[in-house]
């Protein structure tokens, strides 16, 4: 029976985990992913993004990606609403 701890299909990588890749990376002189893999727990693509991340930016830290960037001011926002409230037939087309 694998001693592997069971992940779900979407779980995230810990920081503590982030730091072990990177680790195995630096200090064992370029361990190959799937090796790296096979000890964190992780698939090897996965050890592959973070160690290419480190490589490139310098850092193991997750993206945030809560909402998509905003495409109004917020000085349009508040022009779009007054002409909301000042003509309830506007309609979005207008009002773009």
């Amino acid at each position: 029976m694998s001693r592997r701890k069971q992940r779900s299909a979407f779980d995230q990588v810990s920081e503590f985990d982030r730091g072990m890749i990177v680790g195995y990376r630096d200090i064992y002189c370029g361990l190959s992913f799937r090796k790296i893999g096979s000890r964190v727990g992780h698939d090897q693509r996965t050890v592959m993004r973070i160690s290419d991340r480190w490589i490139q930016e310098g850092t193991t830290d997750r993206r945030g990606r809560s909402h998509p960037p905003q495409c109004t001011t917020s000085r349009e926002d508040s022009q779009i609403v007054r002409m909301a409230v000042m003509d309830r037939s506007v309609t979005s087309r207008t009002v773009a």
